[in-house]
């Protein structure tokens, strides 16, 4: 048997910079590229999409507002409104959100008197 010498290994370079290409992409990293801004469309030239849905919910009925296109804290507080004035839960989910309960006519009156295009849908 031979015996090698160890050689010693040179780490100086292991951790590299941030400005260096790899050649490894993170998801979620973009390649320069900006993304898409959404659409921030005014009030009026929204078109919402307000229908009630009792499928995978374990019975229970709740009204689901689909369409926005916009800035998500107006949705938040879009949302917020309809629920005080229903007197009812909710939640945002990306660009829809969910009223506990079957108050779909009511949340169709309340989005057209803040100035939505908001009609009842069937599905």
């Amino acid at each position: 048997m031979s015996k090698k010498k160890m050689q010693k290994l040179d780490l100086s370079n292991f951790f590299t910079s941030q400005q260096e290409d790899t050649g490894f992409k993170v998801f979620g990293e973009s390649d320069g590229k900006k993304e898409e801004p959404t659409a921030n469309l005014p009030a009026n030239a929204q078109k919402l999409s307000v229908r009630k849905e009792k499928k995978g919910r374990g019975g229970k009925t709740v009204t689901v507002v689909e369409g926005y296109q916009g800035n998500p804290q107006t949705l938040e507080a879009l949302c917020k409104k309809v629920k005080q004035q229903c007197g009812v839960g909710g939640s945002v989910d990306r660009k829809t959100f969910i009223i506990q309960g079957d108050k779909a006519d009511q949340v169709v009156k309340i989005l057209i008197k803040e100035g939505y295009n908001a009609r009842k849908t069937t599905m």
